[in-house]
């Protein structure tokens, strides 16, 4: 006497898989939602890049601090992709890959406004047990322009996972526009 299991049984083979059409709208949001992120990680690196501020003869640049050269970094290599996907997201609509790398770009994203978030929050606070004193009333300028970043890479972050989140499920392209003469 054979037992068979439910698992046993060979599953019948699918030889097509169904893809949805993208619609137009979905192009235009994926688009807008990929230009919002690179503005706004465009700004933020730029933003930290080109601060600066001198007080009793000591200049703070983004340069003292690993974190901050890993965030500017991470922001002007998330606008380029960004900008290069928002160029040429009806193309790449119907390609799996495109969800991979936004997975990562988002990642690194994370990653890097979590790490200037967290030297900021020392900055601004200080812990006082590990002999790091608030700086953040000394200056002042410098922080609040650190804070405008965070913002901004954080706008970045929320666009660029919306935009993950739609290229989840690839589409086919949408069809070329009939011109009307």
């Amino acid at each position: 006497m054979t037992i068979e299991l439910e698992s046993q049984a060979v599953a019948p083979e699918t030889t097509k898989t169904m893809t949805m059409p993208a619609s137009a709208a979905h192009v235009r949001t994926s688009a807008a939602l990929r230009l919002l992120a690179f503005a706004a990680s465009l700004a933020a690196a730029t933003v930290v890049a080109t601060n600066r501020q001198d007080r009793w003869g000591i200049t703070v640049t983004f340069r003292m601090f690993a974190v901050w050269e890993a965030f500017v970094a991470i922001n002007f290599a998330c606008a380029a992709y960004a900008l290069l996907t928002a160029i040429l997201v009806r193309r790449l609509v119907c390609k799996q890959w495109l969800h991979h790398g936004d997975v990562v770009t988002v990642n690194l994203q994370a990653a890097s406004t979590a790490g200037a978030g967290a030297v900021g929050s020392v900055a601004m606070w200080g812990n006082e047990p590990s002999g790091w004193f608030a700086v953040c009333r000394l200056y002042r300028l410098y922080c609040d322009r650190g804070a405008v970043s965070l913002a901004l890479a954080f706008v970045s972050f929320a666009a660029l996972g919306v935009a993950a989140t739609l290229s989840r499920f690839p589409r086919t392209p949408p069809p070329a526009a009939v011109s009307r003469s």
